[in-house]
């Protein structure tokens, strides 16, 4: 596989290299920025007829508008400058398109829907499927990338090895293009900062420093009512978030030293991980709902100032938080994530759970006969930092302003959020290295303590799924038709073993029940994919 990437990726940069020697031979080539795109100049009408073609010769004509496809987010693509900004973007790109937006509690159904009716459209967005474009490979529904990729040298130049791990076939062509991640260590367990002062300690760096925050919690009242939950989980994390420290990997899969994928409840420390989660659970450190709680709950409750620790995204509880300094102006609330413990068990490390760096992002539907058009529209958006700027954050301004005068820091204005959502940006592509870093003020101070974890779970070490990048297809193995018995007997064999009720002969007894019935067989799958994809 990485020599057919590598193969593909010199292949672009011998493109680019191309394109830059036609433009620079050719002086009355239009150029739109830094990078010598060749979209239409600022200003241009998107039913143009004649637009110019990158080939050089010929003149090419958009016929009909490049149809993207994304999932709602909330609703809020209806806030009042969203149509006010795509229209700028067309006009100043020279690009016609629209944005099919299809709802996220809907997002599976109606694409399958879309897909297998031949509805018409161009360009999907796929991150809601978890970058799985594979499962619509196999319905014969897309084409690849490659050869369009001269359309978009923007985009092009920074794939490489890594980014495009998730995004092509075994012969190499590209099915996806690669998002790169905001911030990519997402999934953390973090406690209250502010109680932790209030006790003269230090954040823990071993599990027995944790537990004594935990029971420093319920022996003190921190916010006067008496009433407060050392741990909480959201999303049912209670013990993903802390496989790193007792399995050494984050995920659900694992790669033993025999080349195997195995299920993560095979790891021979599993039960270490459930013991210490039934500690947590008999000495009233782990909110004894955890189990039926909806998410909504633990917001409440965080917002109730009842909580001093919760595994989840690293920003669950932050949010909720700014309801504890609404109703109390003098709470001192602020958030810490944990570091790297220094006790792990054997075969454990020191890593907190990631979200890939890069991941499969937008398809090209087989039947499109506007890929280069859409190729060319992603090319003007990352063409230089004022179209970037535009379609992430909207109007110069308006939605916000540089703070300095070189143009590599930005902050946003007052009431931006209720705006303007950044749903133009259809590659997402964040990287501070290359376009402005936002500033966040310590006045404001959600965006300041989120910005404050980040910097802290920057410094730690981080494990990604092993496998994070491979796109397993159970279409036409024997995996196909199972339906998820393994998965039902571990989960509710965690339950039991967290609250007491079982113990290790019985989690051993679940371990091998789910093994045999599905786990081999899952096991046998994933490891055939995993090294045909790598190897």
């Amino acid at each position: 596989m990485k020599k057919r990437i590598s193969k593909i990726i010199s292949l672009v940069l011998c493109v680019s290299l191309i394109l830059g020697i036609v433009a620079c031979s050719n002086p009355t080539t239009p150029t739109n920025g830094t990078n010598g795109s060749t979209a239409a100049p600022s200003g241009t009408n998107a039913t143009t007829p004649a637009q110019p073609s990158s080939q050089g010769g010929t003149e090419e004509v958009q016929t009909e508008p490049v149809i993207f496809v994304v999932r709602s987010n909330n609703n809020y693509e209806n806030k009042t400058s969203n149509d006010a900004i795509y229209q700028m973007i067309k006009e100043q790109s020279g690009i016609d398109f629209e944005l099919q937006i299809i709802p996220q509690d809907s997002w599976a159904e109606k694409v399958n829907l879309m897909i297998t009716g031949g509805d018409n459209w161009d360009v999907l967005n796929i991150t809601e499927s978890g970058g799985n474009w594979s499962q619509y490979y196999q319905k014969n529904a897309l084409q690849p990338w490659d050869e369009y990729l001269q359309y978009m040298p923007n985009v092009a130049n920074r794939l490489n090895d890594e980014s495009l791990k998730g995004c092509t076939l075994s012969d190499g062509s590209i099915y996806a293009l690669p998002r790169k991640e905001y911030f990519s260590k997402q999934f953390i367990p973090a406690i209250r900062q502010d109680w932790l002062d209030a006790m003269g300690m230090k954040c823990p760096t071993t599990m027995a420093e944790l537990e004594a925050y935990f029971q420093g919690v319920i022996d003190n009242n921190l916010n006067g009512s008496d009433n407060e939950i050392p741990m909480m989980t959201f999303l049912f994390m209670e013990n993903q978030n802390l496989r790193p420290f007792y399995l050494g990997f984050y995920g659900d899969h694992y790669l033993t030293a025999d080349g195997e994928i195995y299920p993560w409840y095979m790891h021979e420390n599993s039960y270490l991980l459930l013991e210490e989660l039934q500690k947590w659970y008999k000495n009233g450190w782990l909110y004894s709902e955890y189990q039926t709680m909806a998410i909504q709950d633990g917001f409440d409750l965080i917002s109730a100032d009842r909580v001093g620790g919760w595994t989840g995204p690293y920003n669950a509880g932050v949010g909720s938080s700014t309801v504890i300094l609404e109703n109390n102006p003098d709470s001192k609330v602020e958030w810490v994530s944990l570091g790297n413990f220094t006790d792990f068990p054997s075969g454990g490390c020191g890593a907190w759970g990631i979200n890939p760096e890069y991941q499969p992002e937008l398809v090209l539907n087989k039947n499109s006969k506007n890929a280069m058009w859409a190729a060319k529209l992603l090319n003007w958006m990352f063409d230089n930092n004022e179209n970037y700027m535009l379609t992430l954050r909207g109007v110069e301004g308006s939605e916000w302003e540089y703070t300095n005068e070189s143009k590599t820091e930005y902050k946003l204005l007052e009431g931006n959020s209720d705006r303007y959502l950044s749903l133009y940006l259809l590659n997402e592509w964040y990287d501070d290295t290359v376009y402005p870093v936002q500033f966040v003020s310590e006045e404001n101070w959600r965006p300041f303590q989120q910005k404050k974890l980040q910097d802290k779970i920057n410094t730690l070490d981080v494990i990604a799924p092993c496998d994070w990048f491979v796109p397993y297809d159970l279409t036409g193995t024997e995996a196909e038709f199972l339906v998820g018995d393994s998965d039902t007997t571990i989960n509710e064999a965690c339950a039991k073993v967290v609250t007491g009720e079982w113990g290790e002969t019985e989690w051993n007894n679940a371990v091998k029940s789910a093994w045999e019935s599905e786990g081999k067989i899952f096991s046998k799958v994933w490891t055939e994919q995993y090294h045909a994809f790598v190897d």
